[in-house]
C-alpha cells in the first residue's frame, strides 16, 4: 500500500492485516471538498454572501477485497450505513505508526462504486460516500516525535450548523 489509510465501514469487513486496523479497509487514494456557492442575492456593499454549503462527494480508490461484493450490495440497495470512519497514518520519528488526521462520518450512503482493472494491473474499486454528518480531527505531530495538541471540527449537512 503506497498510503496508510484505512476506512471502517459499519457491518462491513475489509483485509486489512495492520495492527490497529485489523478488518479496514486499505485505502489507495481519497478526494473530497467542501464548497461555499456564490448567494444570487448580494450584500447591500456589494460583496458576496455565503449560501448553504456544498460537501463533495468523498471519493476514494482501493483494491479489491472481501468487501467489494458487500461495498456493490449497499450501494445496489440504497442501504444508509449508521457510521464510518478513516485513519490517516505517518511514522513517526522511530517509524512507528501514529494517527495524524481523522474524518467520522454518519449516515453515510454509498453513491456510486465502479470497479476496474487494466494490463499490469489488478481489480480496484473506486467508491463514493454522501453523508449527513461529518467530523475532522488533525493531531500535531512534534518535531522529536509526540503529539503536539489537536484542532477539530465538523458539520451536521441536516441541520446545516456546526457538529
Amino acid at each position: 500500500m503506497a498510503i496508510d489509510v484505512y476506512l471502517q465501514i459499519d457491518g462491513i469487513k475489509g483485509e486489512s492485516a495492520d495492527s490497529s486496523h485489523q478488518g479496514w479497509i486499505e485505502v489507495n487514494s481519497a478526494h473530497w471538498g467542501v464548497v461555499q456557492p456564490r448567494s444570487a442575492t448580494a450584500s447591500t456593499g456589494g460583496g458576496h454572501t455565503a449560501e448553504r454549503c456544498e460537501h463533495r462527494t468523498l471519493s476514494l480508490t482501493k483494491l479489491a477485497d472481501l468487501a467489494s461484493p458487500i461495498l456493490m450490495q449497499t450501494c445496489s440497495m440504497g442501504k444508509t450505513i449508521p457510521k464510518a470512519k478513516l485513519e490517516f497514518m505517518r511514522a513517526d520519528g522511530n517509524g512507528k505508526p501514529v494517527k495524524y488526521y481523522e474524518v467520522e462520518l454518519e449516515n453515510v450512503l454509498i453513491a456510486n462504486i465502479e470497479q476496474q482493472v487494466s494490463e499490469g494491473s489488478i481489480l480496484h474499486d473506486s467508491i463514493g460516500f454522501r453523508f449527513s454528518k461529518v467530523k475532522w480531527k488533525y493531531s500535531q505531530q512534534k518535531i522529536g516525535g509526540g503529539a503536539g495538541g489537536n484542532t477539530a471540527g465538523g458539520w451536521d449537512l441536516a441541520c446545516n450548523k456546526c457538529a
